[in-house]
């Protein structure tokens, strides 16, 4: 619940800035750029106060680390912002409720998990509903472009669940995500380091665009929902866990796309919507047999 809230308030407070709120001037990449300058010293901090004593991080955890780091930082920061900046608010917001469907077809085909037919249900229309959501644009600046984009972010999501699955293995969920994020934040920031002096003044060119950009962007979406994330993650399925944080970010998203931006879908695109809504519920159907067949089904990674 609490990493939905903090997913559902990114899309919205991007779109906001994008569309010059309180006088906010950003593109998908000075945004970027201007979360990660601002997230990377935050993350820093608390990598610093829970890391775990007397234990160092061998080469392959270290690998993994600079692995999720760098899925983070140009995939799940900057991919996202392009993306958002090039279609409509909603349809990020949706695209994100598709994440759980996505992994439960990832975790049976890399981990050999069974679906049961109310999962395999909900991958048909879950699929059958980003179609139709993409086939639907809205009048509120949809793309075919930034639905691609999303779509693409969506495998970049997975393939950071799965690590950071394998990392919460074996050392604290809120370090795991402190160190991934800010690894991330930081790689972007020196990548645009002559952009960073100008996309911290765009930051403070007023109170709103701060609060959005302090609130929405850095405290909500880079530090609580990627911490709340990886202790849920550490203990179920990555799929079962993005599933409940989805509701919450769909709800959360969705209110605030039609409710501030005044956004709003075509009637195909209500249709898709419907669809993949319909599908995340059908992916957290438990399995039949209650939580011991569903833990028997569950993989471990290797």
């Amino acid at each position: 619940m609490i990493a939905g809230v903090g997913w559902g308030l990114l899309a919205p407070s991007s779109k906001w800035l994008f569309l010059g709120g309180g006088g906010a001037s950003f593109d998908g990449y000075s945004l970027a750029v201007a979360r990660a300058a601002w997230a990377a010293p935050c993350s820093a901090l608390i990598a610093a106060a829970v890391w775990p004593r007397g234990r160092t991080i061998g080469r392959a955890d270290a690998l993994r680390f600079l692995a999720a780091a760098l899925l983070v930082g140009f995939g799940l920061n900057l991919l996202f912002q392009i993306g958002t900046q090039l279609t409509s608010a909603a349809h990020v917001v949706l695209f994100q409720g598709f994440i759980p469907i996505a992994l439960a077809a990832v975790e049976a085909v890399f981990f050999k998990r069974v679906l049961t037919a109310a999962q395999r249900a909900g991958l048909v229309a879950g699929g059958l509903g980003v179609a139709l959501l993409t086939l639907g644009r809205s009048g509120h600046g949809a793309s075919l472009a930034g639905d691609a984009i999303m779509f693409g972010w969506i495998g970049v999501f997975a393939a950071y669940s799965l690590v950071t699955r394998k990392l919460t293995q074996t050392y604290p969920p809120l370090f795991v995500s402190a160190l991934a994020w800010g690894g991330g934040f930081a790689i972007v920031a020196l990548a645009g380091a002559a952009s960073v002096p100008a996309a911290i003044a765009h930051s403070l060119v007023s109170p709103q665009v701060a609060a959005v950009i302090f609130v929405g962007l850095v405290a909500a979406s880079g530090l609580v929902a990627p911490a709340a994330h990886a202790t849920a993650v550490r203990s179920g399925g990555v799929a079962l866990a993005t599933s409940g944080s989805q509701y919450a970010a769909i709800v959360t998203g969705l209110a605030l796309s039609f409710g501030v931006l005044g956004e709003s879908l075509s009637p195909l695109g209500i249709a898709g919507a419907s669809l993949m809504v319909a599908g995340l519920v059908l992916t957290l159907l438990p399995a039949p047999g209650g939580a011991r067949a569903a833990r028997a089904a569950r993989p471990e990674l290797p």
